[in-house]
């Protein structure tokens, strides 16, 4: 699986229940990936509602006195986003009652369905869940405070890497941060990591999400992580550039927070400290006040003018330089008409005192331009 995790997913317990409890697994193998947040005794449809997803469902069968189907009570776990369901086969429930149609289902929307014979207790192995729930949260603690350590130093300490080492992420390996705002909900996205195989820890930090994973196996390309955490429109996401070890995880946690900046400024779901060009240079640079006065010696009239006519001549400026001077291009941007767009150019030439012809004046505005960016995040 790609190395230790904190998050516990149901082929962990599986492993762990299966051959002490009999338990047989009848469908959903492609969902044993699944993350399990919490173990839940389930007996009454209605109580359903009150399900936050993850949970690994126990039940006798008893909802069915009510009238409710198995293939209603499936159906809802499913919605819910719980993790899988264990049928203790009894009075209640019997084997015959689990249709190949709702086998099919369990397959097609990847929720393992398993069975146990009656003469095991319930409490049993309620127990035995419980507690390795528990200890992976007492795990989890450890690896959040290690984390926290590690990505305000820069080198990470040794004692830091090592401890990081213990559970279970070498220092020498390639890795990726990403820092993700306003993440719905974390139980699909750790069952979706747990499919790839690979080596990964989230936690919260700031009111926001890190997510710290292995670079080197399939599936975790900065498009695809990207897609995997970018699944609710309200979040938005900041990555890192692949870092070689460890050791510069601190590096690798500013440049991620600094592109969740940019990814705000610029009204995108996602954007890769990689993608940032010029921005890049402005991040490494710590004196404020000397960008400051840079572009104000070549905005600052032009800036002024805005505020003091409420247009929006710097913007035009801004989507002019970028679409390499082309006025067409310029308009359909904005939008706006291509004459609208001459007008403004030639206002913003008198103002600035520029002709736009060197490549040294353009050069010098679009920089002053990314340092306004820079600078308003």
């Amino acid at each position: 699986m790609g190395g230790f995790r904190t998050e516990t997913s149901v082929e962990m317990l599986h492993r762990l229940t299966a051959g002490r409890f009999s338990l047989e697994l009848c469908a959903g193998a492609s969902g044993l990936a699944n993350s399990v947040s919490w173990v839940y005794l389930g007996e009454d449809l209605r109580n359903v509602e009150f399900l936050r997803g993850g949970e690994f469902v126990i039940t006798t069968g008893l909802f069915t006195k009510d009238g409710t189907t198995v293939d209603e009570f499936v159906g809802a776990l499913i919605e819910h986003g719980c993790a899988a369901l264990l049928v203790n086969l009894g009075p209640y429930l019997d084997r015959s009652q689990l249709s190949a149609e709702l086998l099919a289902r369990c397959d097609t929307t990847e929720f393992p369905l398993f069975v146990m014979p009656w003469e095991i207790h319930l409490v049993d192995i309620m127990q035995e869940i419980s507690v390795a729930l528990l200890d992976a949260r007492h795990r989890e603690g450890g690896l959040d405070a290690a984390f926290e350590a590690a990505i305000y130093q820069q080198p990470v300490p040794t004692s830091v890497l090592h401890g990081l080492h213990q559970f279970g992420f070498p220092t020498h390996a390639p890795y990726r941060v990403a820092v993700i705002h306003n993440l719905v909900d974390l139980t699909p996205i750790r069952s979706a990591l747990n499919r790839t195989g690979v080596r990964y820890h989230i936690f919260r930090h700031d009111n926001l999400h890190v997510l710290v994973h292995g670079a080197e196996a399939p599936g975790t390309s900065e498009s695809e992580i990207s897609a995997l955490l970018c699944r609710h429109s309200s979040t938005s996401v900041g990555m890192s550039a692949t870092i070689p070890d460890l050791s510069e995880l601190g590096s690798a946690f500013r440049r991620a927070l600094f592109s969740l900046s940019v990814a705000d400024l610029w009204q995108r779901p996602y954007v890769s400290f990689a993608e940032l060009g010029a921005l890049q240079l402005l991040f490494c640079v710590s004196d404020s006040r000397m960008l400051e006065d840079l572009c104000a010696s070549y905005l600052g009239p032009l800036i002024a003018y805005d505020e003091a006519h409420e247009s929006d001549l710097v913007r035009t400026l801004q989507v002019f330089l970028l679409a390499d001077g082309s006025v067409r291009l310029t308009a359909e941007r904005l939008p706006a008409h291509r004459n609208t767009v001459v007008y403004r150019m030639r206002r913003i030439k008198e103002i600035l005192g520029v002709t736009l012809d060197l490549a040294t004046e353009k050069f010098n505005l679009l920089l002053a331009l990314y340092i306004r960016e820079y600078l308003a995040m």
